[in-house]
Formats: structure tokens, C-alpha cells, sequence
């Protein structure tokens, strides 16, 4: 009777070995699968692994490329000029990133923006009732592109050309040259 007790014995052992290693390789197994499942999950949902920055940029970069017709008119304007709704996610891309070269992007792309619209609005100005956007604003935001980024070659290009601009308007509205600001106040001193 020790024999068979002892075979037993190594059969039940055998036996509770071979549940142990099928267990463990069926959890492997199953939690391979689960990683793999949400991995092809997360690949198909691509606007929920990108940043929120840079999915403001992209809506902006979209919105401004937008064929005529798709937007619908909004203040008086047609909806072939989607700049404000670009200008309004360059801007959320600018104050949320963090990283310098996007940010450099955003306020480059929002700068440029404003300065067609300021272009434009010299173009159209008394031919139209239109208010008139001013140049300044634009400078700004490419001044602060440069800042975040000095090897933005395109916001310095874009900001010489709209400097130069400023200025032969300023020449033709009678100012004195550069730095004239008619709003500006003598305090006396």
C-alpha cells in the first residue's frame, strides 16, 4: 500500500504541477492578449494620445485651410475667412504648450494671421466698411515666436517685411519716422 499511496502521491504532485505551469502561461497568455487588444485600441483613437497643444495647432492649421463654403459667415464675414477661428486655436495652442518650438509655431502662424488681415484691411480700407486691424499686434506675437524660437527663420522674415510695412505707413500718415506713436502722451518730463 506505500507503493501505491507514493504514486499517488507523485501523481497528485504531477498533477498540481502541471495546473500550476498551465495557470501561469493562461495568465501570461491572457494578459498578452489584453496588452495587445488595448494597444490596437489606442493606435485607432489617434485624437486621444495626442497633446492637447498640438491638437490645437492642427485644428488651427485645418481651420485656416478650409475650402470656401464649409464655415459657416460669422460677424458680417463670409465664411471663405475662417482666420478668426485659426487665430482662436493658434492662440490656445500658444498659452497651453510647453514645449518652445511649438509654441514659436502658434504664435508665428497667429502673428502672420493677423498681419494678412491687417494687409487686407489697408487694401480694403475705405472701400468698404470694414474696421481697420492694426499691424501692431501681429509684431508682437512674431517677436515673441523669435523669442521662443531664434531659429525661426520665417517669423524673422515675416517680422522684418511687416516692420518695413509699419513704417512706410507711418511715412505716408505723416509720423516723423520710426518710434512715432500718436497715441503717445508728453508727461514733461
Amino acid at each position: 500500500m506505500d507503493e501505491s499511496r507514493k504514486g499517488a502521491r507523485r501523481i497528485l504532485a504531477l498533477g498540481v504541477s502541471l495546473v500550476r505551469k498551465v495557470w501561469v502561461n493562461t495568465v501570461l497568455l491572457l494578459l498578452a492578449g489584453v496588452m495587445i487588444g488595448s494597444g490596437v485600441y489606442v493606435r485607432s483613437q489617434p485624437e486621444r494620445t495626442i497633446r492637447a497643444d498640438i491638437r490645437a495647432y492642427n485644428q488651427g492649421v485645418s481651420a485656416y485651410h478650409l475650402p470656401p463654403g464649409l464655415l459657416p459667415s460669422s460677424e458680417g464675414r463670409p465664411s471663405e475667412y475662417p482666420i478668426e477661428r485659426a487665430a482662436a486655436y493658434f492662440e490656445k495652442a500658444a498659452s497651453e504648450s510647453r514645449d518652445k518650438k511649438l509654441k514659436s509655431l502658434a504664435l508665428y502662424n497667429w502673428g502672420t494671421l493677423i498681419a494678412r488681415e491687417a494687409y487686407a484691411s489697408t487694401l480694403a480700407f475705405g472701400l468698404i466698411d470694414t474696421p481697420r486691424v492694426e499691424m501692431t499686434q501681429a509684431i508682437v506675437w512674431l517677436r515673441e515666436a523669435i523669442r521662443y524660437d531664434p531659429n525661426n527663420q520665417e517669423a524673422k522674415f515675416n517680422l522684418e517685411v511687416l516692420e518695413k510695412v509699419q513704417f512706410i505707413e507711418g511715412e505716408k500718415e505723416g509720423a516723423p519716422g520710426p518710434g512715432y506713436s500718436p497715441g503717445a502722451v508728453d508727461k514733461g518730463y
